[in-house]
C-alpha cells in the first residue's frame, strides 16, 4: 500500500448525504411498520417517545434499572415457589456462590430477548437501506494515498466510490459481509441491589461500545496514522458514543496534520467546538458536504452501478 496522506472517518451524516435513509428515526418507523411486536415491547420498556429516537444508541444504555425490575420481576407466593427459593440460597451460602451465577432472572432474560431481536431487526435494516439507494450522491474525494475509517455499516464507499477493500475499515461491522453491527452506548451499568439487577446490568452491558476493542488495539492503524497529513472527517455526529474513537486518532496523528470536519447543524457546530481540546488551531477547517458535492447519478438501468464518471 502507498504512503497514506489522507485520513477518512466516514460517520452516518455521509451515508445520508449520499442517498440512504439511515437516520435512527427511519429505523423507528421502518421497525414499527415490519415488526411491530417488537416496536412495541421497545416502547414498553424504555418509554421511548419521537426524542429517544435521534440518541437511540446512547439511549439503550439509560435503561431505568429499578423501574424495570420492579415491573418484569416475577412475584409468586406459591408455597413451591418459596420452597425453591430457599433451597437455591442455602446451596448459594453451601458453595459460597455469589447469587448471580445461579439465579435465573426472567425480567433479564426478558430484556436479552428483546436486544437479540433488535440486533437481527437492525442488521435486516441495513440491508434495506442499502438495497433502496437509486440516485446517489458524489463528493469529490481523494482516492489515493487514502485509507479510510467507516463508522457504518453500509458499501458506499466500495461501490459508489470504488475504493479497495483494504483501505476501507469497517468499525463496527459490515452488513454485506454478514458480519456482527456493532452498535450501543458507553453507560457502564452496575447495580448489586439483588441478582436481577446485577444481571439486568450484565445485559446491557453487551451493548456497551469499547473503544479497545474496535480500535485501540489496532497496531497497523496505529502505524499508518503517523504519517496522516490529512484528516477529513464526514458526517460525524460526535455523539459522546463514539468521541473516545476520535481522541485515540487525534493522539496518533502529528502535531502538523490538517483536519478537515462537515457540519450540517448549529447543533453539529456546538458539539465540534466543545471538542477544541484537542488544540487544533489553525489546523481546523469547518467544511458542509454540499460544498464538495460532485453531481448526483442514477444507477437505475445500470448494470454497474459501481461506476462513477464524475469522480
Amino acid at each position: 500500500m502507498d504512503k497514506i496522506k489522507h485520513l477518512y472517518i466516514i460517520g452516518n451524516g455521509f451515508d445520508i448525504f449520499s442517498g440512504l435513509k439511515t437516520k435512527y428515526i427511519n429505523f423507528a418507523g421502518w421497525l414499527q411498520y415490519r415488526y411491530p411486536f417488537i416496536y412495541d415491547e421497545l416502547f414498553a420498556i424504555y418509554d421511548v417517545e419521537a426524542e429517544w429516537w435521534k440518541d437511540f444508541e446512547q439511549q439503550l444504555g439509560f435503561l431505568d434499572v429499578d423501574k424495570f425490575v420492579k415491573k418484569y420481576s416475577y412475584c409468586n407466593t406459591n408455597d413451591k415457589i418459596i420452597s425453591e427459593s430457599e433451597e437455591e440460597k442455602n446451596f448459594e451460602k453451601k458453595h459460597k456462590l455469589p447469587p448471580s451465577l445461579v439465579f435465573d432472572s426472567k425480567c433479564a432474560n426478558r430484556l436479552k430477548g428483546l436486544l437479540d431481536e433488535l440486533q437481527y431487526c437492525f442488521e435486516k435494516w441495513v440491508d434495506y437501506c442499502m438495497n433502496s439507494l437509486i440516485i446517489p450522491c458524489y463528493i469529490k474525494l481523494e482516492t489515493k494515498s487514502s485509507y479510510f475509517i467507516n463508522f457504518n455499516y453500509t458499501d458506499v464507499i466500495e461501490c459508489l466510490y470504488q475504493i479497495p477493500e483494504d483501505r476501507v475499515l469497517h468499525i463496527h461491522g459490515r452488513a454485506s459481509k454478514r458480519e456482527h453491527l456493532v452498535f450501543g452506548h458507553n453507560n457502564h451499568l452496575y447495580d448489586v441491589r439483588g441478582a436481577d439487577y446485577e444481571k439486568v446490568c450484565d445485559v446491557l452491558n453487551g451493548y456497551e461500545k469499547n473503544p479497545y476493542d474496535y480500535i485501540c488495539k489496532n497496531n497497523y492503524l496505529s502505524d499508518l496514522l503517523k504519517n496522516v497529513e490529512n484528516v477529513h472527517i464526514y458526517g460525524f455526529s460526535f455523539s459522546p458514543v463514539d468521541e473516545d474513537y476520535i481522541d485515540w486518532i487525534y493522539k496518533k496523528t502529528s502535531e502538523n496534520c490538517l483536519w478537515e470536519i462537515s457540519w450540517f447543524s448549529d447543533n453539529d457546530k456546538e458539539r465540534i467546538e466543545q471538542l477544541m481540546r484537542w488544540k487544533l488551531k489553525n489546523r481546523l477547517k469547518l467544511i458542509r458536504l454540499d460544498e464538495l458535492e460532485v453531481k448526483k447519478y442514477s444507477i437505475l438501468g445500470s448494470a454497474d452501478f459501481a461506476t462513477n464518471p464524475f469522480i
